[in-house]
């Protein structure tokens, strides 16, 4: 796969669509040839407003073909694409496109005001409108500069690579065998790269694509039949919940269109009662372990799979364990080269100087290759024993214990224990009290210093609660912990694991 040939491939396929459905509902199609013939209206557009190779256009605004159209016409007319979020705020347009020197906006607020050089998707802009604060990208390798947050919520821009790019989708199509019989739903905003990637791929493989709000997502999947999808957690548990509830007259597969090849999640970790329900239920939903900065690193595929791992490493040669477990990534194509907007401490912390870069996240390989993930960096818990604990491995000790729906372990306040999170399991009778007992028959078989000792229930399906959530759906444990220290303090007197008193 090639960027450069990537409107050759795609701009004489009239049989393959791309599809988009708003939030009331409302059905727009174009075929992938329709789509080129916008994209290269648009690049004629950029040109006349001014716009030339190097210039950043920026575009915030929520899915739809018109965002596509764009995205391949900055493509066609050599300028670099800026996504941003499409809930970053825009109190004074002017202002900010001049921070970000854009060549042009592109976006669907309101509140965006009237200046030539800021447009909604489905507008036209002036000539020459570009102004006099427009930067040029000389950079040969950029293809796009994006944003992406980890579990702390906070932004980071990334700057895209062509090259990684190409590598990544080339290496997904192979993996997992996509073809123009394909039909894609996605239902995350463009801006989030990984949806692009999406987008590229079907237009590189004449396969069907959907672009639906997560509003309508259900509704969709069962109108547009995808053969395969990419979510976080969330949705898969959402999914399952809203398949239980309607009285299971249909398979699984059935209720999701019928056409389902393979599912991928990835993002933020997955319940493995989850993983098993849609394996017992006939479909297949495989974890994936990835990140903008580096690309994908590992993933299960219809082929090689195992539940509880992400999946086998992509390219062995190119990861290297720490004696500590951290894995670090060097590949001659990166999907990002580096970061912008971002402070140097964090930038040299991530990107080294000999081209490796720093997953921040700990694993471990078996013998056949697959690969776990034990947790992030700066999620260990240091205790005051000095051990250090990694929260996820913890978690997995508990994973299936009747009784349990979810746990996240956190810190207590004083750092010599472990605390933890419960939601018990809505299947049974349980009562907090066989929880506690369950927690602490499992803390028997631990070492001291892996056990929890302290236990607040919350009645929210945890890795799904608004509570502990970013923006991008991931949990912050530091948000859990402050929940955790809050709840407990709360508790007179406090409650240990097996009803003792803390």
């Amino acid at each position: 796969m090639n960027l450069a040939g990537l409107a050759e491939r795609y701009s004489g396929n009239t049989s393959a669509v791309v599809v988009e459905i708003d939030t009331a509902g409302r059905r727009r199609t174009l075929t992938h040839a329709e789509l080129y013939e916008l994209a290269v209206t648009r690049a004629d557009q950029l040109r006349a407003a001014g716009v030339l190779p190097g210039h950043v256009v920026g575009i915030r605004a929520h899915n739809s073909l018109d965002w596509a159209a764009w995205d391949l016409a900055v493509l066609l007319s050599g300028a670099v694409l800026e996504a941003f979020p499409d809930d970053t705020a825009l109190d004074d347009v002017e202002e900010f496109t001049a921070r970000h020197g854009l060549a042009l906006l592109i976006t669907d607020d309101n509140a965006a005001g009237s200046l030539p050089y800021v447009i909604g998707p489905s507008d036209a802009p002036d000539e020459k409108a570009v102004p006099a604060t427009a930067r040029h990208e000389e950079a040969e390798d950029l293809h796009s500069l994006v944003y992406s947050s980890g579990t702390s919520g906070r932004l980071k821009g990334l700057r895209i690579s062509r090259k990684g790019t190409e590598y990544v989708i080339a290496r997904f199509v192979d993996a997992f065998s996509v073809t123009a019989e394909d039909r894609h739903l996605i239902f995350l905003p463009l801006s989030n790269y990984q949806q692009r990637l999406s987008l590229y791929c079907c237009l590189w493989t004449g396969a069907d694509l959907i672009l639906t709000p997560f509003q309508r997502v259900f509704a969709a999947i069962a109108a547009e039949r995808p053969t395969f999808l990419i979510g976080p957690p969330v949705f898969y548990d959402t999914a399952l919940g809203l398949y239980r509830k309607s009285g299971g007259g249909a398979s699984l597969g059935d209720f999701l269109g019928g056409r389902i090849r393979f599912l991928i999640t990835g993002m933020a970790p997955i319940r493995r009662e989850t993983l098993e329900a849609f394996r017992d239920g006939g479909v297949r939903l495989l974890e994936a372990y990835g990140m903008t900065e580096s690309g994908m690193i590992a993933w299960n595929t219809e082929d090689a799979h195992r539940i509880g791992s992400v999946g086998r490493l992509i390219d062995p040669d190119a990861v290297t364990l720490l004696s500590d477990g951290e894995l670090i990534i060097r590949r001659p194509a990166p999907l990002s080269t580096g970061y912008f907007d971002t402070g140097g401490e964090a930038a040299d912390q991530t990107f080294r100087s000999d081209g490796s870069i720093v997953t921040g996240d700990y694993g471990r390989l078996d013998e056949d290759g697959f690969l776990t993930l034990l947790g992030r960096k700066k999620d260990v818990i240091a205790l005051g024993s000095g051990r250090k604990v990694h929260p996820a491995e913890i978690e997995a000790f508990f994973a299936g214990v009747e009784g349990i729906a979810e746990l996240l372990v956190v810190p207590t306040a004083q750092s010599q224990r472990l605390g933890a999170i419960v939601t018990a399991s809505p299947d049974g009778p349980e009562t907090q009290e066989a929880v506690r007992r369950r927690i602490h028959e499992v803390n028997q078989t631990l070492e001291p210093y892996q056990r929890v000792m302290s236990v607040v229930f919350s009645a929210q399906p945890l890795r799904s609660d608004p509570r502990f959530m970013t923006g991008n759906m991931k949990v912050s444990r530091q948000r859990a912990a402050d929940f955790f220290t809050e709840a407990l303090a709360g508790q007179s007197p406090p409650r240990a694991a097996g009803g003792r008193q803390a």
